[in-house]
């Protein structure tokens, strides 16, 4: 028998509503969720693929040597990693977050943090940095009449880009900024401007182009000072403006911890000797090296792949269907969801192990 629930989307911060269907206890594909405010009834390519994140995935706890996960227990891991604790003292502590966790899970994320007198908490925000703007929302881009794209909207963020392109067939003008030289933004704006590493005297190319009646949507930035330009742009003509991230509470996250660069992630990495990572994946923004061997990591994750090998101990949590919380996406709205998968394993939640080695 088929088993269908509700929940949120985890591969951007749009925030679109998903099914998740299941029979006998395992995830067998996805369906949309049709009242949805949001999405309206439909998911994109990424959010059907979502699903797949419950294959190849670490079921036990398991110890990391020579590369190799050898599955151990709870009583154990949690031994060597009290062990590595008792060992530093705060300023030795590193921990780095994501927007793959909820609001409520980076709650107690801090909370451990604090007690343990750590102030080296937060998580790679791929160059957005801590903003204080009031974000656009999705209404403003059907009365846009000009709307600024920094990346590939269409392809990363197409329940978005249709909003766009409706707007488009009310009479709005979309213009393209991207470093690369063709994609589906580029094909389908009206204006395409590429750039070379940075924004910088592009902007100027659409200055003149913006009014109290233009939208800048952004899914990519090449570093803190580029959305500095971009803030700069939409308030020096009116303009609204709308970062869209690439994981489903980075918002969330933002708005409890620090954002880092890829530089300050190294720096701190290498003024540790304990690293906790949860649900994130290092490798996508740093290299082996930068990594291994400067800390004893801790990998709270059930992601099985090429950061997992290099960890030294993993605690494979929860994945995203068997959690209830809340997500908050780029435009500011919470939204709850309840457990959408019911998976079969004595895996703890990241609550739990929080509350464990605390």
């Amino acid at each position: 028998m088929l088993d269908i629930k509700h929940t949120i989307c985890p591969s951007c911060s749009v925030g679109c509503g998903l099914n998740i269907v299941s029979k006998d206890g395992a995830v067998v594909g996805t369906y949309p969720y049709k009242r949805h405010p949001i999405n309206e009834g439909k998911n994109c390519l990424n959010g059907r693929n979502s699903i797949l994140q419950f294959d190849n995935q670490i079921e036990n706890p398991s110890i990391v040597k020579n590369g190799e996960l050898e599955e151990s227990d709870y009583e154990t891991v949690f031994k060597l990693i009290k062990d590595q604790l008792a060992s530093i003292d705060a300023s030795e502590l590193a921990i780095i977050c994501s927007g793959n966790s909820t609001n409520e899970e980076l709650d107690r994320i801090k909370e451990f943090a604090d007690g343990f007198g750590c102030e080296k908490i937060g998580f790679y925000g791929y160059n957005f940095p801590n903003f204080a703007v009031d974000v656009a929302s999705y209404d403003d881009i059907a009365g846009a009449k000009t709307i600024l794209a920094i990346g590939d909207i269409y392809r990363e963020n197409p329940l978005l880009a249709r909003r766009i392109v409706l707007s488009k067939e009310n009479g709005a003008c979309l213009i393209n900024l991207d470093d690369v030289e063709k994609s589906i933004t580029s094909l389908n704006a009206d204006e395409f401007i590429q750039f070379d590493g940075h924004l910088g005297d592009k902007i100027d190319a659409v200055k003149g182009k913006l009014d109290e009646n233009s939208i800048i949507i952004a899914n990519k930035v090449c570093c803190k000072d580029d959305f500095a330009l971009l803030e700069s742009l939409a308030g020096e003509n009116g303009a609204k403006l709308l970062p869209v991230f690439n994981a489903p509470n980075m918002k969330g996250a933002m708005n409890k911890l620090d954002s880092w660069d890829v530089e300050e992630v190294k720096n701190i990495i290498g003024d540790s000797k304990v690293l906790i990572v949860v649900k994130d994946n290092p490798f996508e923004y740093l290299s082996k090296d930068d990594i291994k061997g400067k800390a004893f990591i801790v990998n709270i994750s059930n992601e099985d792949n090429a950061f997992a090998k290099i960890s030294d101990v993993i605690l494979p949590g929860k994945s995203w269907g068997e959690k209830a919380g809340t997500f908050t996406n780029c435009e500011g709205l919470e939204q709850s969801f309840d457990i959408s998968a019911e998976i079969e394993n004595d895996n703890l939640g990241e609550v739990e192990i929080l509350d464990e080695l605390a």
